[in-house]
């Protein structure tokens, strides 16, 4: 055991970079994030670490641990530095750099440690792949809310208003290039909606869209979906967040100035702006006109979609207002060429 000295001394210094790297994601996900899902899954890591170290030690000379072999003060690498250690321009720098730490500490535990325990290195092994699937949930919020803001069409699915089935339906428009699709099925069971939810998922995913749910933060949680939609009679945003984390999006109606201010406060993502026309979708509820997009174009500290029976006819009034993003439903769900019409309105 003892020509393994040097192997287990990396061992132990890549177990304690791994440590580090784990403790900087899980204070992000718990401190800046709130996210108690991800902060909980970033600890089990941790633990999982330390009982994989442990098998390991089951190997060593009855007496000893792996920390004996620690030499911090003959570590050549020590000195070692580059100038981009030095720098992080922003939190997104910070947890790449560090999930990238981690994940190249647990290989090379894992290709050194088969020479200690090969049972101990299988279980690293696991721990590294988990590692992978842990950075992208924990880059996921950057990159959904960059997308957010840079989409400019978003399209609701209705089953009940479309010329076509919805998972066709998804596909065109996202072929057409629809920045975001909503599957909006308010009258189907949670397990009737969790089906086509997975399977709808699957297809706007793939194809570069965004996709949310019309309230039902628990399937959102339990499908991976982008985030979900909220109306005034649903959870408030607080709540929901709870469920499905910081990581995913969360947008609420809105239905004039007081109802914006509100969604910021309580921390949605972006809002609904309407409905502008009197529409099919939101029988019971009146148009509130060019007005309140007025508003929002002037006023709305957060990304805004203008909804509400906006079609080929009324799309230029909408646009006059100076807004730059539309929810749009029946005017593209119910075209007999799909694509061609979210081509359209793109």
């Amino acid at each position: 055991m003892s020509s393994n000295a040097g192997v287990l001394r990396l061992i132990d210094a890549n177990a304690n970079r791994c440590r580090e790297g784990l403790r900087v994601l899980e204070e992000h996900a718990r401190f800046i994030r709130g996210d108690a899902v991800l902060s909980g899954r970033l600890k089990s890591l941790r633990h999982g670490l330390a009982g994989a170290l442990a098998k390991l030690g089951e190997a060593l000379p009855r007496g000893r641990r792996i920390e004996d072999y620690r030499d911090t003060a003959g570590d050549v690498g020590t000195a070692i530095s580059t100038a981009s250690e030095a720098v992080r321009a922003n939190v997104g720098d910070t947890l790449r750099a560090n999930a990238k730490s981690v994940q190249e500490s647990l290989r090379v535990m894992e290709e050194y440690g088969k020479i200690i325990s090969p049972e101990a290195a299988a279980l690293i092994e696991k721990l590294r792949y988990a590692s992978y699937d842990l950075e992208n949930t924990a880059m996921a919020s950057s990159s959904r809310k960059a997308r957010l803001a840079d989409a400019r069409l978003y399209v609701l699915i209705t089953d009940k208003l479309a010329s076509a089935d919805a998972l066709t339906v998804a596909r065109e428009a996202v072929a057409g290039g629809a920045d975001i699709i909503q599957m909006r099925e308010k009258e189907l069971e949670d397990k009737a909606f969790l089906e086509r939810a997975q399977d709808m998922r699957g297809i706007v995913q793939q194809g570069g869209a965004l996709f949310i749910l019309n309230d039902r933060p628990h399937i959102c949680q339990l499908i991976d979906a982008d985030g979900i939609h909220t109306g005034l009679g649903d959870l408030p945003v607080n709540l929901s967040r709870r469920i499905i984390g910081h990581d995913r999006i969360i947008g609420r109606s809105t239905h004039c100035p007081t109802d914006a201010e509100t969604a910021f406060a309580d921390g949605a993502d972006y809002i609904g702006v309407g409905p502008v026309y009197p529409t099919k979708t939101k029988e019971h509820r009146e148009a509130v006109g060019l007005e309140y997009v007025r508003y929002a174009v002037k006023e709305s500290r957060l990304p805004y979609f203008c909804i509400g029976s906006v079609n080929r006819d009324s799309l230029c009034q909408v646009l006059d207002t100076g807004a730059c993003a539309v929810a749009v439903c029946t005017a593209i769900i119910n075209a007999r060429d799909i694509a061609a019409e979210t081509a359209w309105f793109k």
